[in-house]
Formats: C-alpha cells, sequence, structure tokens
C-alpha cells in the first residue's frame, strides 16, 4: 500500500524492525486483558488498528469496513487509523501494556517481533480455520505463520513492478518494454545505456531508482542463490557462494554502471522514489504498485513491465494480514471479520484500494476490476515470480548486512570479500540468544 513512507524506508530510517521508540497518538484501550471470551450472543465492539494512505484510501479503508458492519448486525467495528511510524510505535506500546487492538493490521516485514511473542491468537485453534483459509494463496499465507502456527489471514500481497516514464523512453529512441514479459537484466543494460545522462560529471537523468523494490537479495535470488536458508525466520546465511557473489556482482553493477543514482543519494538525493521518481521526469524505471495506479493512469506516459529477470524471475514482496489479539475479550467476533475479508467480495472490493487480493478466486478476476485493467496482465504474471521478503525478529541483521552493501558500493570491499563478511557476521547474529 501507499504508505507515507515505504516500509524498507521506515526501516532504514528507524534502524530496528517494530521497535521505534515512542507512541504516536493517544492510547486506544482494546477489549484486553481476559482470557478470549467468545461469546457473540449480544451487540460486541471491535477495535482495529491500521496505518494510513492517503485520506482517500482511508476513507476506503473505512467503507470496506461499514460493508462487514451491514452484514453483522450485532459486531460494530471501530477503526483507528494512524501514520505509518505512529501505528508500528503503539502496537509495540499497547501489545507489551495487555490493551491493544481487538483486529490487528499486520504487515509482514514488521511481524516478526509480534508472531514471535505470544502477543496474536493462533488462529488454527478455531475450528473452521481450515475451511477459512483453504482459498487462499500458500505463499501468501506462509507470510502469516510462524513455528509452525498461523498468526494472522493474509488479505492482501503487496507485488511491485516496473513502472516507467514513456516520455523518458521515447526521447532515448527506447521502445516501451513488454507488459507481460520481462526483459533480461542484459537488455536492460542495453537500454540503460540510452536512458542514463551525465553532464560535467554528473547524473542528471537516470535509468532506474532500484530503491524499494531492487536490492541485494532479489540480485542474489534472479542468480539461482539464497540469501537465506529460508527468507521467513531464517536459521542461517547462505550467501557465500558463486551465485551469492555474482548477484551481489549484478546488484553493485547497477551504480558502477551507472544505470541508478549514487548509492548513498538513493535516500538523500532529487530523485525520489516509487512513483514520485518518475514525476521528477529524471528516474526512467520505479517501483509501482497497484496501490499507485489510479494516480499512474492520470498520465498516458506511464506504464508497466515485469522486473528484468537474469537466470530466473524473482519478485520479493509481503502481504499485508489480519490477527486477532490473543487477550481480546472477543476473539470469535474478531475471527468473524477476518473470516469474511478473505472472502472473495471483500477481497476484491479491499484490491479496488490496496494491494493484490490474497484469496484465489478474487485474484483470477484481476482483469475485471483492476484499474487501468490493462495493467492486469502484467500483474497475474508478476504474481507468478513472487518470493516472501525476509521476516526475523533479529533486527541486527538487516542493519548489520546494510553496512556490509554501504561498504560494497563505497569500494571497501568486492563482492567476494562481502558475500563472505556477510556470511559470516549474519550467522552469528543468528546464533545469538
Amino acid at each position: 500500500m501507499d504508505f507515507s513512507m515505504s516500509r524498507r524506508r521506515f526501516i532504514t530510517q528507524s534502524g530496528k524492525v517494530a521497535m521505534a521508540a515512542g507512541v504516536g497518538g493517544s492510547l486506544l484501550a482494546a477489549c484486553g486483558g481476559g482470557s478470549g471470551g467468545n461469546s457473540n450472543s449480544g451487540p460486541v465492539t471491535l477495535t482495529f488498528g491500521w496505518w494510513s494512505n492517503t485520506p482517500a484510501k482511508d476513507n476506503a479503508m473505512k467503507a470496506w469496513i461499514k460493508d462487514f458492519e451491514k452484514a453483522h448486525a450485532n459486531i460494530h467495528v471501530k477503526p483507528e487509523i494512524l501514520p505509518w511510524g505512529n501505528y508500528w510505535d503503539k502496537l509495540k506500546t499497547t501489545t507489551a501494556g495487555g490493551n491493544a487492538y481487538d483486529i490487528i493490521g499486520m504487515s509482514s516485514g514488521m511481524a516478526a517481533p509480534y508472531f514471535d511473542s505470544g502477543a496474536l491468537t493462533d488462529l488454527t485453534t478455531f475450528s473452521d480455520y481450515n475451511d477459512a483459509s483453504k482459498s487462499l494463496s500458500p505463499a501468501a499465507l506462509t507470510l502469516s505463520q510462524w513455528s509452525g502456527k498461523t498468526f494472522a489471514l493474509p488479505i492482501g500481497t503487496s507485488i511491485s513492478v516496473l513502472g516507467y516514464n514513456k516520455a523518458l523512453l521515447d526521447a532515448a529512441g527506447v521502445p516501451a518494454p513488454d507488459p507481460v514479459k520481462a526483459m533480461t537484466f542484459d537488455e536492460f543494460k542495453a537500454m540503460a545505456k540510452k536512458l542514463t545522462k551525465i553532464q560535467n560529471g554528473k547524473g542528471v537523468q537516470y535509468a532506474i531508482n532500484p530503491d524499494d523494490i531492487l536490492d541485494y537479495d532479489m540480485f542474489v535470488r534472479m542468480n539461482g542463490g539464497k540469501t537465506f536458508d529460508n527468507p521467513v525466520n531464517p536459521s542461517k546465511v547462505t550467501i557465500n557462494t558463486p551465485e551469492g557473489i555474482q548477484g551481489l556482482t549484478d546488484y553493485q553493477s547497477l551504480f558502477t554502471e551507472k544505470m541508478a543514482p549514487p548509492y548513498n543519494e538513493l535516500n538523500n538525493g532529487p530523485w525520489s522514489f516509487d512513483l514520485g521518481a518518475l514525476d521528477t521526469g529524471k528516474i526512467a524505471f520505479a517501483r509501482v504498485g497497484p496501490w499507485l495506479f489510479s494516480d499512474m493512469a492520470k498520465n498516458p506516459n506511464y506504464g508497466i513491465t515485469p522486473i528484468f529477470t537474469i537466470k530466473q524471475p524473482v519478485i520479493t514482496g509481503g502481504v499485508n494480514s489480519l490477527a486477532v489479539y490473543k487477550n481480546s475479550k472477543n476473539q470469535q467476533a474478531a475471527w468473524e471479520f477476518l473470516k469474511w475479508a478473505t472472502q472473495t467480495n471483500p477481497e476484491i472490493s479491499f484490491a479496488k484500494f490496496s494491494d493484490i487480493p490474497a484469496e484465489k478466486q478474487a485474484f483470477s478476476q484481476l482483469d475485471s476490476y483492476l484499474q487501468p485493467s490493462k495493467f492486469a496482465p502484467t500483474m497475474t504474471t508478476a504474481f507468478q515470480s513472487f518470493q516472501p521478503s525476509l521476516m526475523t525478529t533479529k533486527d541486527q541483521l538487516s542493519t548489520t548486512i546494510g553496512d556490509i552493501i554501504t561498504d560494497l558500493m563505497a569500494g571497501k570491499l568486492t563482492p567476494t570479500q562481502a558475500a563472505a563478511k556477510i556470511e559470516q557476521q549474519g550467522n552469528s547474529i543468528l546464533a545469538s540468544a
């Protein structure tokens, strides 16, 4: 979804996953403190937590919740939608304090500490769990599971693709890429040479801003390697292989061959990110997703294409999901909301203002409601390459690897040295208590 800042940008700036200090907004007392009574005989009010997007999408979220209430006369849902950073600050405080929301919005990139803490209900304990989850994408459901338990139901899969500014391509004599067939990395490199402009030793236009869509891990996977034994709760770093070293080499080439802005300017330069990067008129390709398509449709020069491939196509991403607070006094009513939210029609309604649906039948109808509809084939193709992004409680792991990647980009390490260092230091972190 279109956060006020992206997941990766928030994590980078805060330095820790879901560990930012302070609490945003007033503490809204949920129906907490109890063993999870399941009575649903009388009117029930549930508290619901989510993060803010644009005002229009926040209102769409509230209208979506109203649709549930229309079908469940005895259950009222009281949503609180906070800015992205404030939401996670508050969730950390309230889950620790015993007064969290009954229904907790969860983003997989931030979920591991909550899945691991015991703050959420294992949904498999509900008698109708198997029936409720059977139509959900296995890939999406994987990102809602931890240590053999299921702590959330996915409602949206975050699938990113490359958006492009056709005006820049036309000016460089570059044909628009195929909307379904991904180009190879070599084909992209040839295109990039025509799109990047250097004047007086300084870049004034670049082929791509890889922020939020292409990182070292994706390049390792595209080369057939694995950074971790398992991206979800990994126990071992496995990047020090020929495939891992080649992945780091290819990622580094984005910057050494000047396809992308300087690495140290991605978060601090004039290039913006996501759709904003295309809007600058200085970036030809950048990360976009369904949450931005309505804005893209206003500009006839904007189009989308799958991410390029090397040995295999890969798109890493996450899911947005819903969890039930373990100390909620109204667990059964909260579970009713989760079951409703993951049905076909509610999933379609959610996808119209947010992510690709996690429910299989809703996903199969993508071309009937995604706007603009011409983008649907690209998203259908992209989903086939979806793989989970890293989920770990070891927040130091991302920080340490990020520091090593920074040294690689600064020329202080070779890809071979970086792979060895990432594996050695990463395994030390994973092995620590």
